[in-house]
């Protein structure tokens, strides 16, 4: 007999794939059997991986060709801006989040869309950020960190950073705030380059999302991860504390949520047929348990005024956090 949940979860797919059953739903999509899918982060990233896990189904369920792009760079902004020049005749989606789309207008002044030219159409999944240190650091955890890093004399702890004004950017900066610890922030366009160079030993630090490759990293010694920033410890490295467990920094939660964007100005029952769609896919089992095996927790199935009420408010989350610590336009 099927566990009550796994039922619920299958009736769920099944409901939100009955209204893609027809030859006139897909017949909104435009014409070209071909459908690109972008991600704002380099092949390896956190979003490249949910992307290509997705990427066969989707491109079943809406049949079509679903070929995955990876624009890295200026915070998530140069995919952002690479979902909204692509030629319409062809169906673009974008994997990612409030962070590239409401934050990077606010701290980079080359940087023209706002987050209304985009329409969440489902929310994938969401996981929790790690600070993690390079393997050699003298500090075995961030409250000795701190401390050290306090001391008189003590030269600025380098931080990688994806993309300036990025949530990872805010998270850094939050946490050197509250500790008084004084940092270098170093730019990349990705967390796979950022982590080669924290398994390399040449920055201190990063915050990332906590996926397998870099618990597997941190098993192996190749890195530390010394905090969680979140209120509770992870259930794939427990031995490390979460920052409500370290006084100076307590209370800096972050977390990194995914979701499917097409341009706002796509027509809506376009919008409509890839939410089905994609919303069937999060609901699966399936996806379900692949979410849950990589620590993070799987998107609630949204109709599109809930998806855009959700968008709105973690949009609206983002910019005050921007404007709390006191990020600048560059």
């Amino acid at each position: 007999m099927l566990h009550p949940r796994m039922a619920v979860l299958r009736l769920l797919a099944a409901l939100a794939w009955g209204g893609l059953a027809s030859v006139p739903a897909l017949a909104q999509l435009p014409a070209s059997p071909q459908a690109s899918l972008i991600v704002p982060y380099p092949a390896g990233s956190a979003f490249d991986i949910t992307a290509r896990k997705i990427q066969p189904e989707l491109g079943r369920a809406l049949n079509k060709t679903v070929v995955v792009e990876n624009f890295g760079g200026a915070s998530g902004s140069i995919g952002a801006q690479r979902l909204l020049s692509a030629d319409p005749g062809h169906l673009n989606m974008l994997l990612g989040s409030a962070n590239e789309l409401a934050l990077p207008p606010l701290v980079l002044s080359g940087v023209k869309y706002k987050p209304e030219d985009f329409r969440l159409v489902a929310h994938l999944s969401t996981g929790v950020l790690a600070v993690m240190a390079r393997p050699d650091l003298p500090a075995k955890s961030l409250e000795e960190l701190i401390a050290a890093a306090r001391r008189q004399g003590a030269a600025p702890v380098s931080i990688a950073n994806v993309g300036l004004g990025s949530i990872f950017h805010i998270a850094a900066m939050d946490l050197a705030g509250k500790s008084n610890m004084a940092v270098t922030h170093v730019p990349y366009k990705g967390g796979a380059p950022a982590m080669q160079d924290l398994m390399g030993r040449q920055v201190d630090l990063t915050i990332l999302p906590l996926i397998p490759p870099y618990i597997q990293a941190a098993r192996e010694k190749k890195i530390r991860v010394l905090a969680i920033l979140g209120p509770t410890r992870h259930g794939a490295v427990p031995e490390v504390p979460s920052v409500d467990e370290i006084p100076a920094v307590k209370g800096s939660h972050y977390s990194m949520w995914t979701g499917l964007f097409v341009p706002s100005r796509s027509p809506l029952p376009s919008a409509e047929v890839v939410g089905k769609a994609a919303n069937a896919i999060v609901a699966s089992p399936g996806f379900q348990a692949w979410v849950e095996e990589r620590g993070n927790s799987a998107g609630a199935v949204m109709d599109l005024d809930q998806a855009a009420a959700f968008y709105r408010g973690e949009s609206e989350r983002f910019q005050k956090i921007a404007g709390d610590i006191g990020l600048e336009r560059q």
